[in-house]
Formats: C-alpha cells, structure tokens, sequence
C-alpha cells in the first residue's frame, strides 16, 4: 500500500537524489539520458503537484504530475530500485487516475522514451501512441489514457 504525500520546495536535494537513482535503470536499459534528469526541479516543484510515497523507511515513489487544460499530464512516475516489480509502480498510477478523475479529468497524457522497458507497461495498463517525435539521439513517444472507472483494472480485459 502506498502512502502519498506532496513534496515540499524543501524537499527538491531529496526529490533530484531520488530520481536519480530511479531513472538509472531507464538510462541504462536506453542509452541515453532519461529525460527527467534533464529538468530543473525548483521549476517543477513550483509548477506541478509532487507526490512523495514514503514509509519509515524513506522514499519508495515519486509521482509529478501537470494539470494541463484537457488533461492530466503524467511528468514522471518513478519506483525505488528497490520496489521494482514489486506493484508499486501500478499502485503509483492508480493513484494518478484518481487524482484525475478528482480534478475531473477523463484523460492522462505522458512521453517516454522508444526504448524504455516501460513502454510495453503503459500500453498493457490503457494507453495509446498518440504521435512520436524524432530528437537527436531518442524517439520521444507521446501517449495517452482514458481514465478508468475507479476499482477496474485496465489490464484486465472486458
């Protein structure tokens, strides 16, 4: 279970260490910078709603999300090495799609990377390729989500 509190501006040292250490799985399966890494988080601190998911052990998950005017835009959604597979990461967006359909949206958008291991996820939980866009040195992939009715689980089939 997962304990969800916002980050405070305070707390940015604790927000860059962790995803850090998050995304170095990601940059190691693609080869190239993860994308988070290269943001200013006093910025995102100050622009998008952080959650923390913490026990008394420390940090387990980080969640930023941007409400945007159509939608809910999943910035980052990021596990300890530690809780990989450990459902975590489904748990952390579960708590996405509330927070959206709390603020009365019906779509969460998100970027990844091509080649991260975590695009076959998002395509098993709901979401769509909406376009990709070529950079130097990555294949950005933009996607998008219908926000589930609560308690139905989108990678079970209707």
């Amino acid at each position: 279970m997962i304990h969800l509190r916002r980050a405070r501006v305070d707390e940015r040292q604790l927000l860059e260490g962790f995803q850090r250490a998050a995304y170095s799985r990601t940059e190691a399966a693609v080869g190239a910078r993860a994308i988070p890494l290269e943001w200013d988080y006093g910025v995102v601190l100050n622009e998008c709603e952080v959650w923390f998911d913490e026990d008394a052990e420390g940090l387990n998950g980080v969640l930023i999300l941007r409400v945007m005017s159509d939608r809910l835009f999943l910035e980052s959604i990021a596990t300890a090495p530690k809780a990989a597979g450990s459902g975590r990461g489904r748990e952390l967006l579960e708590a996405t799609f509330r927070r959206a359909r709390e603020l009365g949206f019906d779509r969460v958008g998100l970027i990844t990377n091509s080649l991260n291991p975590a695009l076959a996820w998002y395509k098993r939980v709901g979401f769509a390729v909406d376009h990709e866009d070529v950079k130097p040195g990555r294949v950005v992939v933009h996607m998008s989500a219908h926000v589930p009715e609560p308690g139905r689980d989108p990678e079970r089939k209707a």
